[in-house]
């Protein structure tokens, strides 16, 4: 007897493809449990005691440098594996959580942290087979070496292959590396590093990842990062003449820049890195917004009487609400469904929050003008650091890849599954008993007629592009599919954390939140719309004519 199809989506990205929100999925949204939860409540106190304590986040981020003793005093209170059973015993959603915290003090040192238990070389042991690389990288991580990932070339991150080189040596017994990578997590501080290289051979160039000591002869630190915020975290490195045993390789093909099971730990990195900050950012600005309103007037009339202001410390509380419920979504379990897709689209998501969270505080705090907190010290005001955080949030778009990037690759990963063929149909969903409140059932329903429209936009975009290469190269029509599928996604995440909390605190955040993004969608759907309009700018043409004329 044939097997009856499921009677909905089965993923997220399936029910995008096929129109039909999976509202089963999100209704039974994850939630911490007691042991977790008071295990990292506890982990997080202790850790913001060190950090608030020990480091002065001015202070690093003009200086680059660690205090004295830091790392020793994180290493022997086992912040550097935080992670399962030979750890702390943190989930990964607390990693993130922790992260955030030390965030809050100094990005630099909370990311720092986030790099060494999350994407750098200890943490890629369970993407590492039993050998002798298993072996070498455990023991390392059993020692609390410090360990970073250096993957970006100076030519940048999204050529197929990389730039820097390993040779086999003649007798096979390693490889010599030879490059230039930049902008590396923890390469100023690292005992071991993991680096990316082409290997080129009879069969071809294939990508490959190399694990050496960077007291290793031919490594050198060359300079660190000046970054536009999130101070003190990162360095370059030059390779030359490096040599590394064969059995410290892992080699992956030609079609990706990093192995497979290297790519997928990479893909949490990025995303944890964006949701850590993003959340410490949405902290702060809470933080900072409610001690300013609290003491200002105009006129008489305190600043939290304001229509304006009221709105916007409702939508910093509302990203807030939003970051926290596509982490958990993503990371608190595994779930018996892939959420690998909203693991990527929350990269994205997490950045652009905190940064529109920062933006707005900047504009609320203006009023008492617009300088650093050096400046505000030195005239006696309070010295939120509010400049800083801003530098922080808009790197958040960057690092991982450029935000623009990110989304083009979530557009053409949604894209695929309508070009392998017209995906599933399932029955329409009904909106009549999901635990929301009258108007987040409303969100609900106005979500479940966007994934509809985006169903038919990729059928008419796929029509009109039968090649891939000619589809993804209408960049920005690709870029505002993956924009739309985002917002999607946090639309649902918001509802189905309401739905499941039981409170009417988390129904009116997620009313707020809902209520933008709706607005976002619209102007999403337009756009996409305007795409496909004949008489659309020629920007090929003004570019082009732009540049010739020098």
């Amino acid at each position: 007897m044939p097997q009856q199809p499921p009677a909905a989506p089965q993923s997220f990205i399936e029910g995008l493809a096929s129109g039909r929100l999976p509202w089963e999925l999100f209704a039974a949204f994850p939630q911490p449990g007691p042991e977790e939860g008071a295990k990292a409540q506890e982990l997080l106190a202790e850790l913001g005691g060190l950090v608030d304590s020990r480091v002065d986040g001015d202070e690093v981020d003009r200086t680059g440098l660690w205090p004295d003793g830091l790392l020793q005093e994180l290493r022997e209170r086992g912040y550097f594996r935080l992670l399962g059973p030979d750890g702390r015993g943190l989930t990964r959603y607390d990693l993130v959580r922790a992260a955030a915290r030390a965030d809050r003090r100094s990005m630099g040192v909370g990311q720092m942290l986030l790099v060494q238990n999350g994407i750098a070389a200890g943490a890629l042991l369970p993407a590492i087979p039993p050998g002798p690389l298993h072996d070498f990288l455990r023991s390392r991580s059993a020692d609390g070496a410090v360990s970073g990932f250096g993957d970006t070339d100076p030519a940048g991150q999204n050529n197929t292959l990389p730039a820097t080189t390993a040779t086999l040596t003649e007798d096979g017994a390693a490889y010599v590396l030879n490059g230039e990578k930049l902008f590396i997590a923890n390469a100023g501080i690292a005992d071991v590093i993991g680096v990316s290289a082409t290997v080129t051979g009879p069969g071809g160039p294939r990508a490959g990842v190399f694990f050496l000591p960077t007291d290793t002869p031919g490594f050198q630190v060359t300079a660190p990062s000046g970054f536009i915020g999130v101070n003190g975290l990162s360095a370059s490195f030059r390779l030359t003449d490096v040599r590394v045993p064969a059995e410290h390789a892992l080699l992956g093909d030609a079609t990706m820049r990093l192995p497979m099971a290297i790519a997928l730990q990479g893909s949490f990195g990025r995303t944890a890195f964006a949701v850590a900050g993003a959340l410490a950012v949405l902290a702060n600005c809470l933080e900072y917004s409610a001690e300013f309103v609290a003491r200002r007037e105009i006129d008489g009339r305190g600043l939290a009487e304001y229509d304006k202001v009221q709105r916007i410390l409702a939508a910093t509380l509302a990203d807030e609400f939003a970051v926290q419920s596509a982490a958990r979504w993503t990371m608190l379990e595994d779930g018996p469904q892939d959420r690998s897709f909203e693991l990527y689209v929350t990269k994205n998501l997490a950045a652009e929050r905190g940064w529109q969270a920062s933006d707005r505080t900047v504009s609320l705090l203006g009023g008492e003008g617009i300088e650093t907190a050096h400046s505000k010290r030195l005239r006696g005001a309070v010295a939120h650091p509010v400049e800083r955080y801003h530098r922080d949030a808009r790197t958040l778009r960057v690092v991982g890849n450029v935000d623009f990037i990110n989304d083009h690759r979530a557009g053409r990963l949604l894209l695929a599954r309508h070009q392998a063929g017209a995906p599933a149909v399932f029955p329409r969903l009904c909106t009549a008993d999901t635990g929301l409140s009258e108007a987040n059932r409303r969100h609900l329903e106005a979500a479940s007629s966007a994934f509809q429209e985006l169903r038919l936009i990729c059928r008419r975009l796929v029509a009109g592009h039968p090649e891939p290469s000619l589809l993804a190269a209408r960049e920005e029509a690709v870029i505002l599919v993956g924009r739309l599928a985002t917002e999607l996604f946090g639309l649902c995440a918001v509802l189905g954390r309401a739905a499941g909390a039981g409170d009417e605190r988390a129904q009116e955040l997620a009313g707020v939140y809902a209520t933008e993004a709706r607005h976002r969608v619209t102007d999403l759907i337009r756009r996409l719309s305007a795409e496909e309009e004949p008489d659309a700018p020629d920007y090929a043409e003004i570019s082009r004519a732009w540049l010739a004329a020098g």
